[in-house]
């Protein structure tokens, strides 16, 4: 095995761990759908094309051009491919080669070094599913339950950093696998569903902070992701964003200019729009009042186009 497999055969074992992960909550189906497409319908041959007989054979060249290959838009014309689309592309094939090197079927990355531009000045953009994957990796291998666990879970809920700090043991309903977020000048109060990674990683955290408080009668007012020290608001959101950060740091997204704390929420975001087709869905998750800046979130053009003349607008 090992660098000697089949590019097919890998391809079908790396497919068969995402639809585990389908069922253990760290993929959703539509990730999988789209993630699989990509990979045995169009990566896998492309490579094999290319020359790739084993997983081996597969070099940065093959998955760069492959990333950066023009496609057809959706008027049939070949044009480049968009930014979100170049970064679907090579998350798939860096899920895909992580997933080989955790069964030791491999020691390469063929994406390491591929970097693209970012969304556009000053956005930010949703995380990828297998970027969660690993930022929910990155929060477990830690010898005690931490804050920067809890801000990450509480982010891949839908919360806002602006609004993580205020969230106490008191705010989670563990039984129902939610947490009650407070809202901000610019959010709404909601309550937002919990996964299996961030309802045992909450509970854990509630747990240690529960156990650390020298009144116990005032437990369950600790909050879960940033100290109990008087602060300001402003100081509370830094804390978090700092935590969330970390996080993004260790799986070696720091440098990603379009990746900040604000990227984890909007990955609920999405994955609440790919669930249900609805942006209103998408905003009442995270909490925003406007379409329109919950569509942004996820770079989402949701708009019809606007008619160029009179007679277009009439027809």
């Amino acid at each position: 095995m090992g660098e000697d497999i089949s590019l097919s055969h890998a391809s079908e074992l790396v497919a068969d761990t995402w639809l585990r992960m389908v069922t253990e909550g760290d993929f959703s189906q539509q990730t999988y759908d789209k993630y699989t497409s990509l990979l045995l319908d169009r990566f896998r041959p492309y490579a094999t094309l290319r020359g790739a007989v084993t997983q081996g054979d597969v070099t940065a060249d093959i998955a760069e051009d492959f990333v950066r290959a023009p496609g057809r838009s959706r008027h049939g014309q070949i044009s480049e491919a968009a930014v979100a689309t170049m970064r679907l592309r090579r998350s798939v094939v860096r899920s895909a080669w992580r997933i080989l090197r955790e069964l030791a079927l491999s020691q390469h990355d063929p994406t390491r070094d591929i970097v693209l531009p970012p969304r556009e000045a000053g956005a930010s953009r949703p995380l990828t599913a297998d970027e969660v994957v690993d930022l929910r990796h990155q929060a477990s291998y830690v010898e005690r339950p931490s804050r920067y666990g809890a801000a990450a879970a509480l982010a891949l809920a839908g919360a806002h950093t602006g609004e993580i700090g205020h969230i106490r043991v008191r705010d989670l309903d563990l039984p129902q696998r939610r947490v009650w977020v407070h809202g901000s000048s610019k959010t709404d109060a909601r309550w937002c569903a919990l996964d299996n990674w961030a309802t045992k990683t909450l509970e854990a955290r509630a747990a240690f902070v529960t156990a650390r408080q020298v009144r116990p009668a005032f437990a369950s007012c600790a909050r879960l992701a940033v100290s109990d020290r008087s602060c300001s608001d402003a100081q509370m959101q830094a804390r978090a964003c700092m935590a969330v950060h970390e996080l993004l740091k260790r799986i070696g997204l720091g440098q990603e200019e379009d990746v900040r704390p604000a990227s984890v929420t909007a990955w609920a975001a999405e994955q609440e729009f790919d669930r249900t087709g609805r942006i209103q869905d998408a905003a009442r998750l995270v909490g925003v009042r406007s379409l329109d800046r919950a569509a942004s979130m996820i770079a989402l053009d949701w708009r019809p186009a606007a008619p160029q003349d009179k007679e277009e607008a009439c027809a």
